[in-house]
């Protein structure tokens, strides 16, 4: 989450509701397949999702290979 103790209390609160609610809906967007790999992965929700875009990122950005 993102540092939030300069703000007002109803502000804080109001942004890490936000932020659990974004996390909720994409853990809820989350096939069976990939909540499998989730837990096998032992890390938080939001480091395996991070990974796994960079991982996609990266694999398109890489040509397939030739035969």
């Amino acid at each position: 989450m993102a540092n939030t103790k300069k703000l007002p209390r109803q502000e804080r609160q109001a942004k890490k509701r936000d932020a659990r609610r974004t996390l909720k809906d994409k853990w809820a967007a989350l096939t069976r397949k990939e909540r499998q790999e989730f837990v096998k992965a032992e890390k938080p929700l939001t480091v395996w999702l991070r990974e796994r875009a960079a991982e996609k990122a990266k694999a398109a950005e890489k040509p397939p290979a030739q035969t």
